[in-house]
């Protein structure tokens, strides 16, 4: 099996247990949303530093952490960072326990297209023809979402803005790969620890994990499998295909919304959602043609040099 098929095998290996742990939360009733955030946290960075451990990173982790000693006002850096992204995990939880699933996939729909505009206003980065074209239709979409509602989800918008500061700040800040990602568990377990601690009685945390003895462990194993697959598939996999397969994600989270969470589109929505549907349909049109083209100019350049 080439390195190619490997990676694509698990990018979408990863995007279905991400799908999972979208419906996850349900299985998990009748704990509430923190809970369930905090129980996530608690075993996923175990499963995370087992990671860690199998691809030899600790140096880079330690190398992260060395930065907080030359520099301790990074410290504050590494805990936003953080911050942020628990956010979006609990985000992620809360939506299919209270009907938003669906206009939560929505802002990973448009995902995608806000990282385009922050390259272009940001890294002063050009847009090429479809990008213009999908960024069109996304602003109709969103414009008649508006005008329909008289509000824009706030979901939506968390999960569409609120990823794209995320990485811009990580990017800033060089907090990268599986370095930046223990740095963020810890922190964030290290907080679920306290809240539990503090706002639970012992007896109460051991009665919810013996009532899901297997169901919690399950979430810290899902999540380093589909983190392992995740950062594998980007190792093995050019970069252009490896984006165009990160659209798989919201595609998954919207059926899980439909089929499993019984959320509705309804018929006033119908039209703005598909405006932005199909302006992820461009992008994936462009990356399509892209991958397409990069591998073609890569088997002519590997037969000139045989030549």
């Amino acid at each position: 099996m080439s390195n190619v098929v490997k990676g694509v095998v698990l990018s979408i290996l990863a995007s279905c247990l991400f799908g999972l742990l979208y419906y996850y939360p349900v299985v998990l009733r009748p704990l509430t949303t923190v809970e369930i955030f905090c129980w996530r946290l608690l075993m996923s960075l175990p499963a995370i530093a087992l990671l860690i451990t199998v691809e030899r990173r600790w140096s880079a982790v330690v190398e992260l952490f060395m930065r907080v000693k030359q520099k301790p006002v990074f410290f504050l850096a590494l805990v936003l960072n953080a911050a942020m992204l628990s956010v979006q995990m609990i985000l992620f939880i809360w939506a299919p326990l209270n009907g938003r699933a669906l206009s939560t996939s929505l802002g990973y729909f448009i995902l995608p297209l806000v990282m385009v505009v922050c390259g272009r206003f940001i890294y002063k980065e050009r847009f090429s023809f479809f990008q213009k074209i999908a960024i069109g239709l996304a602003v109709i979409g969103v414009a008649l979402e508006i005008y329909i509602t008289n509000a824009f989800s706030w979901e939506t918008a968390t999960a569409a803005i609120g990823y794209p500061i995320y990485f811009i700040f990580r990017r800033e800040m060089k907090i990268d790969g599986i370095a930046g990602v223990f740095s963020d568990f810890l922190f964030i377990t290290i907080g679920c620890l306290i809240y539990m601690l503090t706002q639970y009685e012992m007896s109460k945390i051991i009665a919810d994990f013996m009532q899901f003895s297997f169901y919690i462990p399950m979430l810290g194993i899902i999540t380093a499998i589909a983190f392992a697959a995740y950062f594998t598939s980007c190792k093995l996999l050019p970069l252009g295909l490896f984006g165009l397969l990160g659209y798989v994600e919201p595609v998954l989270l919207a059926i899980v919304s439909v089929l499993f969470l019984n959320e509705t589109i309804s018929s006033e929505h119908i039209f703005s959602y598909g405006l932005i549907w199909l302006a992820v349909c461009v992008l994936v049109l462009e990356g399509t043609i892209y991958t397409i083209l990069s591998i073609k100019r890569k088997r002519i350049n590997n037969i000139r040099n045989k030549v």
